[in-house]
């Protein structure tokens, strides 16, 4: 299984148009997603976020598993589908970031594509740059478990 791993800067022209890194449109085309990208903006992290056809389905399925018109149901359906948005990849791996979606994260110029393993955030580099050191911090002294024995430091 391929995973979005590391971090790349690339530039954003005056269109928005943006190259998605080669590693992460090669994780995009091994799960099926061929030549598409979904994005959303992920307000708890202040990043766009992007993942693949089989992560869009492992949403869907959890959603359709709740019960419908509950509030948590149309909660994800409002987060996942209305505010998610599907972007074809040019033949030069290009992407055009919504202007909205640049203007909440305060994208002008360059981006930060940082991979976290099934999905990926964008970013604006200084911003990239203090949620990374903050995250470095807070995992400090953190043992990461092997499922099964129980969860902290």
């Amino acid at each position: 299984m391929r995973r979005f791993t590391f971090r790349y800067t690339n530039k954003v022209d005056g269109k928005g148009r943006v190259s998605i890194p080669a590693s992460f449109r090669a994780v995009l085309e091994a799960e099926g997603a061929g030549n598409t990208v979904y994005l959303t903006w992920n307000r708890d992290e202040g990043a766009i976020e992007g993942f693949g056809e089989r992560y869009m389905q492992d949403i869907e399925n959890r959603i359709d598993a709740l019960p419908i018109n509950s509030p948590q149901r149309r909660a994800f359906e409002t987060r996942y589908f209305a505010n998610t948005v599907s972007l074809p990849i040019d033949s030069d791996g290009r992407i055009i970031l919504p202007a909205e979606l640049r203007r909440q994260a305060g994208i002008d110029g360059q981006v930060v594509f940082a991979g976290l393993g099934k999905r990926f955030h964008v970013w604006e580099p200084s911003a990239y740059d203090a949620f990374a050191a903050a995250q470095d911090e807070a995992a400090a002294g953190l043992a990461l478990n092997r499922p099964g024995e129980g969860g902290g430091a």
